[in-house]
């Protein structure tokens, strides 16, 4: 696990360089998919929303670049499963990051966590949904506690737009140092990537 806190002017460079490392790690994937965790019901809980919504801004009509997940068609607990087998049926040879809110200790709060390994979506809320991606980043918008769903009511609207800003930058400049590094549609002898789990 790899963190800084997003007032942090390194970040961006910091976090974007490690995940362009990880996927150098894993070549051979075709495309970019990128799946943003969360719901527009709660402010703490649209990180995700809200970062997919920035993405698609900047990356619409790329054709290199998938996102999931924005405020107008959040990905949540209710639709992952779904999404997730659309995901895997559309883009079998995608590097998948995933994006997501946390909770964690008070003085963690404001930090982002790039973390090498499929992330594990509603920890925070006792759910038991599918892991998602190759890696992820997550943003502790709050202080973890017995009432982790008044937390998220509550958490600053404004703290959680600008954290998502950060994201987004580190998630552009990530994707624009992968895209010509991605492996062409066909590979040598039919060959695929060897996959991380992904919920399918």
């Amino acid at each position: 696990m790899h963190h800084k806190h997003y007032l942090d002017k390194r970040s961006v460079p910091f976090i974007s360089e490690l995940l362009v490392k990880h996927y150098l790690q894993h070549p051979g994937y075709t495309e970019i998919v990128v799946i943003c965790i969360g719901t527009n019901r709660y402010s703490g809980d649209s990180l995700g929303p809200l970062v997919g919504s920035r993405l698609f801004e900047r990356l619409e009509g790329n054709p290199n670049v998938h996102i999931y997940g924005t405020l107008d068609k959040p990905v949540h607990a209710l639709n992952l499963q779904k999404t997730l087998t659309a995901i895997a049926g559309k883009h079998s040879r995608a590097y998948i990051i995933a994006v997501d809110a946390c909770l964690g200790q008070y003085y963690k709060i404001g930090t982002l966590q790039l973390v090498e390994e499929p992330l594990q979506p509603g920890a925070s809320l006792n759910k038991q949904l599918p892991p998602i991606g190759h890696i992820h980043i997550k943003g502790i918008i709050n202080n973890y506690g017995p009432l982790n769903h008044k937390v998220l009511e509550h958490t600053s609207l404004t703290f959680v737009q600008e954290m998502s800003a950060v994201i987004s930058r580190i998630l552009v400049k990530s994707c624009q140092d992968i895209i010509p590094r991605l492996a062409s549609k066909q590979l040598p002898g039919g060959q695929v990537p060897s996959r991380l789990p992904a919920g399918n």
